[in-house]
């Protein structure tokens, strides 16, 4: 990537996104080195030192979202797993992400960066990938992160042990489906010193590149790995100051799992484990009890909320309010888009904003758009350890910005730029989006890289993956059938 320019966007409408939800209705903001270094009128007469002056007047300035929680190895599936429940969705999903070859990792990576940052979000974490994986594929998903100029961490996701809760729990499997299932093996899992070397290699090689790359341990789930495996990504964590990602009581069977497999909950386990701290983030969180909410919010750790995800695999609604009113920081995600369609962090903040309004009858305590706005930017960038860096505008802060053009029809006139970004904003009105000062899109257009070659090569390689998993493919129906 290019070094940052010294930049000047001038007479822009700014929303801050700051502790006091600041709005500059016309103003300047100067970056140097990639970060904000002067917000307010700025004299003409130093104009010499900036390489480049953003004209913004019309325009709204914002920080930009962070999407906490998505799967790159899905970018291919949108409009493919409608009508599923959670176990028949995680087995389809093997069939159309299983065995790709690197290169297809890589763009099936780059798709989604394209949908991201052409939507206003300028930073994700990936929750990559969905089965066994070796240092290759890691390599490609990496590369893909770093052509794309976006901030990116991705969460390194294993299991050592069984995906219970996608098993049939009543009545045995066919011997037939059985037999395959052996066979194929989508899922095996990867033994612990083979993930204790793949772990500290990824870091040791990814984790600060470009002071926007990061890896963190990411257990798929947490009664998928052994307690062994839980302890060795705390450990590593601890190691090499980063986070831990998981998925964690997305669905109501692995409340029970839990029970029968530690004879206490998921939350409480992980307590005693030592892995409850302000590194972790856990996706979904929609089958939890006020005891563990308090466990969470005592110890620091993040929730990254799915609402589209949730809502249509009919997994449940998290109980989001009161785990606000407990303090906790919540992070906001629009899960893979297998189980969502797309990657754009306007609907999960819009949907996040009206969810929980029906169930609450004092108005008081609805979500207001400065709320759920902080948690698409200030949550997500907790959740990535890096909300001393991005998340707000403000002077000292990384220029992970984003800038909206406001002609549209939902933005004539603007009445109140932060309601209509979450209510009337579908992410076409996009500008300009920079990280660290680099331009990344301009003009509505992606400017860091050829995003229309990779389309290109994009549209056959699912047809290919299908071909290449026919069988697999045909186990996951099979398999759907026993979830319906």
């Amino acid at each position: 990537m290019p070094s940052p320019e010294c930049l000047l966007i001038r007479e822009a409408l700014v929303g801050t996104l700051d502790e006091n939800n600041t709005i500059h209705q016309s103003t300047d903001v100067l970056i140097e080195d990639g970060k904000i270094i002067e917000i307010g009128q700025i004299s003409p007469i130093n104009s010499d030192r900036y390489n480049r002056v953003i004209e913004a007047k019309g325009k709204l300035l914002v920080p930009g979202f962070v999407n906490a929680h998505y799967h790159s190895p899905a970018n291919f599936i949108e409009g493919t797993c409608d009508n599923l429940s959670h176990p028949a969705f995680m087995w389809m999903n093997q069939a159309y992400t299983a065995n790709k070859t690197p290169r297809e990792t890589y763009v099936s990576a780059m798709l989604g960066c394209i949908q991201m940052l052409l939507s206003g979000t300028t930073a994700s974490l990936d929750h990559f990938p969905g089965q066994i994986c070796g240092p290759e594929d890691i390599e490609a998903v990496m590369l893909a992160h770093q052509d794309s100029g976006m901030r990116t961490v991705l969460g390194l996701r294993f299991f050592d042990s069984g995906f219970d809760d996608i098993i049939p729990q009543k009545g045995s499997i066919p011997d037939h489906i059985q037999k395959e299932m052996k066979s194929l093996n989508p899922l095996k899992p990867i033994s612990l010193d083979a993930l204790l070397r793949l772990m500290e290699d990824s870091i040791q090689k990814w984790n600060g590149v470009d002071n926007r790359l990061g890896i963190f341990p990411a257990p798929s789930n947490p009664e998928r790995c052994s307690d062994e495996a839980l302890m060795m990504c705390r450990d590593l964590a601890e190691q090499h100051d980063t986070g831990i990602h998981m998925h964690l009581l997305e669905t109501s069977v692995q409340v029970e799992i839990a029970k029968e497999k530690y004879g206490c909950t998921m939350v409480e386990h992980l307590d005693k484990l030592g892995l409850l701290s302000h590194r972790l983030s856990c996706a979904h969180t929609i089958w939890i009890d006020d005891a563990d909410i308090k466990r969470l919010a005592e110890n620091g750790s993040v929730v990254v909320h799915n609402p589209e995800s949730n809502m249509k695999i009919g997994a449940g609604t998290a109980p989001i309010p009161t785990m606000v009113a407990h303090g906790i920081t919540i992070a906001l995600g629009t899960d893979g888009v297998g189980t969502n369609d797309n990657l754009i962090m306007h609907e999960a903040l819009k949907l996040a904003a009206m969810l929980h309004r029906p169930n609450q009858s004092d108005r008081k305590n609805w979500f207001t758009v400065e709320d759920v706005l902080r948690m698409g930017t200030h949550g997500g960038a907790t959740a990535l350890l890096q909300n001393e860096h991005i998340g707000s505008i403000e002077i000292g802060k990384r220029a992970d910005l984003v800038l909206y053009q406001l002609d549209a029809p939902w933005w004539i006139p603007v009445n109140d730029p932060m309601s209509q970004l979450v209510f009337a904003e579908n992410g076409s009105s996009v500008d300009t989006v920079m990280v660290d000062g680099r331009i990344l899109v301009e003009k509505g257009k992606i400017t860091a890289f050829n995003a229309d070659s990779i389309i290109e090569e994009a549209k056959p390689m699912m047809s290919e993956i299908l071909k290449r998993n026919a069988r697999l493919h045909h186990l996951a129906e099979q398999m759907s059938c026993l979830f319906p």
